[in-house]
């Protein structure tokens, strides 16, 4: 998809939010040296998931807090980890695929309900049944925060801020 598609699906909130998390793990790529592929592997199947197995472990055992460590460090032990994340990644964008044919939806939105809602929901889930009432609400009244400034800061301004910025950009590289 070129730069055009991106502008002219720009009011869409569920296009900004894919585009905002595709650009965050863009961006985490290039701060790592890596691929954007690899870095969606790490976050989505070893990161998040350790997360959720270290937060429920804080409520039963040890030991399951263990396995998302040693969940974490195997990921950078496998050989071939490019390839791997490759094959990974593929099979993701295949999966996605196939819901959005079954809900009748695209592979943009399924992106956004499976990769940003259900993971949002499930933190929505343990936080409260995990953590002390005073950090909850802590994260809670930061995410809220965040949330309220860019439904009013950004939402109805971010087609201006993809022209504007690509307007800088092809300035910048003349």
């Amino acid at each position: 998809m070129d730069i055009q598609f991106w502008i002219e699906h720009s009011g869409s909130l569920f296009h900004q939010i894919f585009m905002i998390v595709m650009g965050g793990l863009y961006g985490m790529a290039f701060l790592f040296g890596s691929t954007y592929k690899v870095v969606n592997i790490l976050v989505y199947f070893i990161l998040i998931p350790s997360s959720w197995i270290y937060l429920i472990g804080r409520k039963t055992s040890v030991w399951l807090n263990s396995i998302s460590v040693v969940g974490l460090v195997t990921f950078f032990l496998f050989p071939n980890l490019s390839e791997n994340c490759d094959y990974l990644f593929e099979r993701s964008v295949d999966f996605l695929n196939y819901t959005a044919e079954i809900f009748g939806s695209n592979y943009i939105n399924m992106s956004v309900y499976i990769c940003v809602v259900v993971v949002g929901l499930v933190y929505l889930v343990l936080l409260p049944l995990t953590l002390s009432r005073k950090t909850t609400k802590l994260i809670f009244g930061i995410g809220l925060i965040f949330t309220l400034l860019y439904l009013i800061l950004i939402y109805p301004f971010f087609k201006d801020i993809m022209v504007y910025a690509l307007e800088k950009r092809e300035h910048l590289l003349s």
